[in-house]
């Protein structure tokens, strides 16, 4: 009895291990199946067009939000298609999606229909652990991310529904998983309103080449921006919520250093709401932006400063401005030399110029009296390296070209030759012409290779005349035998 009951104890407890085992293997297929399903699905982009306004009329703006529903690293996206009833309003402006700064875009506008391509800028390039090119996207967002803004007016016999869509979302394309793309929604909205408009509204308000701060809103009344020294006018430009609504525009004028106010006063149609808008317009003490600095291709760090008025301008450069290393700075520059000139403090010795080559990112300090200024290059004198030999036939010498003093070596040839660094670090010997200023690279004669062609040449003259003394006598010879046998002398008796 207690063998049989023993033997049942077993086969139960090896069924129950054979069904745990069954259910933890059916457990792994489903997880692994679902990981392939999640690795392999395709990643859903849903295009729609969502609006801002309501309770439009005749004349008001409405501002229309293309919005894919996520962005899953998209480094290219397009072309999306919006259109919108072109016989109830009218195109007034396209901005860029405020989180795809990276992105750069293309749109076409025609009556009713806008089309928009992006493509990211900012992308990066790698191989991953087999050598294996990678692009990652960058930006990513599993939140709904605004592609595109559109602003529209409704004209002043608009009536009835004004629709806005999304026809064509073109491809998403992602480096990382698969995308497919759909249309979503689209926008209805009715024209409702009529009589006199009593919006005193701002729908847009920016300033050229500045930015407002806060970002703009209808109902937020003051801002503040910041402009350079050079400018003493900043263009305000404004978009009406309503188009029969009158603007005015004052305090944009003759900028003061410091703090400017400029106005924006808005009237409803209507003649009784008004909304007044201040921007601060801080004119700076000085051309640079705060905190610019510039870092070379060494590593170095130096910071933008203005140049003194009292500073001596290399003849020829005349001032500019300059896009470097993300800022506008001032900058000298001059027809056919590709570096420009630009006043900086490397934090150690006096601020001053310094030539800065964009493409090699190079900083060369500017000193006049050991400076030639090329038209395709910089060249500074240095001191020649004690293992760069100089021929015998150079003497140290000085030659006065007018502005400064050229120390460098001189044969009886009248060679004058300089050792000279160029923007790379890369020094050599350099001839200048005394006549009009230009320096080229000089090259040495190679003073053994030339005697041993002198002896050589000697050798070979020598060997040249031995051989026609030869010739001549043989040909002599050659010429009295066959003399003698064709003419015989005759023999004496």
């Amino acid at each position: 009895m207690r063998d049989l009951i023993g033997k049942k104890t077993v086969l139960f407890a090896a069924k129950s291990g054979c069904a745990f085992l069954a259910l933890l293997l059916a457990v792994s297929v489903c997880i692994a199946v679902f990981k392939a399903d999640m690795v392999n699905a395709d990643s859903q982009v849903v295009i729609s067009a969502v609006t801002r306004s309501s309770d439009i009329g005749p004349g008001d703006i409405i501002i229309v939000d293309v919005v894919a529903n996520h962005m899953p690293g998209i480094t290219e996206f397009g072309p999306v298609r919006f259109n919108y009833d072109a016989d109830q309003a009218e195109f007034v402006a396209f901005d860029q999606g405020k989180e795809l700064t990276n992105y750069a875009y293309t749109e076409t506008q025609t009556k009713g229909e806008l089309i928009v391509s992006g493509m990211d800028q900012m992308m990066s390039v790698g191989t991953d652990e087999n050598g294996e090119e990678t692009i990652s996207a960058s930006f990513a967002s599993e939140e709904q991310v605004v592609l595109f803004t559109v602003t529209l007016r409704i004209y002043p016999n608009g009536s009835g529904d004004i629709n806005c869509w999304i026809s064509e979302c073109g491809s998403f394309t992602s480096p990382e998983e698969s995308v497919s793309v759909s249309i979503g929604s689209g926008v209805t909205l009715p024209i409702k309103r009529g009589g006199l408009s009593s919006n005193a509204t701002l729908s847009s308000l920016k300033v050229r080449g500045a930015s407002i701060t806060p970002e703009f809103n209808p109902n937020i009344t003051e801002y503040t921006c910041s402009v350079e020294l050079s400018v003493t006018e900043v263009q305000v430009s404004v978009i009406e919520s309503n188009s029969w609504a009158a603007v005015s525009i004052n305090g944009n004028q003759y900028l003061n250093v410091g703090d400017n106010t400029v106005t924006v006063d808005v009237t409803a149609q209507d003649g009784i709401n008004r909304m007044h808008y201040t921007i601060h317009v801080v004119r700076r003490e000085s051309n640079i932006p705060d905190n610019a600095l510039l870092v070379d291709v060494d590593g170095n760090t130096y910071t933008f400063l203005d140049a003194p008025e009292e500073a001596v301008i290399p003849e020829g450069f005349s001032q500019t401005t300059r896009y470097i290393n993300g800022y506008s700075v001032p900058a000298y520059i001059r027809d056919g030399v590709t570096s420009v000139l630009i006043y900086l403090y490397d934090g150690t010795q006096s601020p001053g110029f310094y030539f800065y080559n964009s493409t090699a990112k190079t900083v060369i300090k500017y000193e006049p009296e050991n400076t030639i200024i090329e038209t395709s290059q910089i060249l500074k004198s240095v001191e020649v390296p004690d293992d760069v030999m100089i021929p015998e036939e150079f003497k140290p010498a000085i030659f006065d070209n007018g502005t400064m003093l050229l120390n460098g070596y001189l044969n009886d040839d009248g060679d004058f030759i300089l050792y000279l660094a160029d923007e790379n670090g890369f020094k050599d010997f350099y001839r200048y012409n005394q006549t009009d200023g230009t320096v080229s690279t000089y090259r040495f004669a190679d003073k053994k290779a030339e005697l041993l062609y002198s002896y050589l040449f000697d050798v070979f003259l020598v060997i040249a005349i031995i051989e026609a003394v030869i010739i001549t006598i043989t040909v002599y010879i050659i010429r009295r035998m066959v003399s003698d046998r064709t003419s015989p002398r005759p023999k004496r008796v």
